[in-house]
């Protein structure tokens, strides 16, 4: 027990405080049992809280942004390729969807897959920089 009371702080700020992280969540619980007493759809009511939460866990990204960038690895260039990456399967897969009229969920999977192949051959190729 006396590790526990003697422990070493961290080295950095962790963003958002423990209590306002408790209080999203419990802001998030709130507005998730309001959507499933009015619904009385468990499906609906599960999209909730995954957006919810989604929602305070990019909040939390967003309050720690040097920490998480330096941790991940990620720069303006990086994050300028994850957002043409990104552009990238949107447009290929609305041209697929809009020329054979195929399934949506199908097309992103196929989309993702198909371009993810494409983009890990061209930076398997390319020659390293460090």
């Amino acid at each position: 027990m006396r590790a526990f009371k003697n422990r070493e702080p961290l080295e950095y700020d962790m963003g958002l405080s423990f209590r306002a992280t408790n209080r999203l969540l419990s802001v998030t619980l709130l507005a998730t049992l309001i959507v499933a007493f009015t619904t009385k759809d468990a499906i609906q009511t599960a999209w909730t809280a995954i957006a919810l939460c989604g929602l305070i866990g990019f909040v939390w990204i967003i309050s720690t942004k040097d920490t998480t960038f330096e941790y991940l690895g990620l720069n303006s260039k990086g994050l300028l390729n994850a957002f043409a990456f990104v552009v990238t399967i949107i447009l290929f897969s609305q041209f697929c969807i809009s020329l054979w009229d195929s399934p949506f969920v199908g097309t992103y999977v196929l989309s993702l897959v198909t371009i993810g192949t494409f983009w890990w051959t061209i930076d398997v190729l390319q020659p390293s920089t460090a």
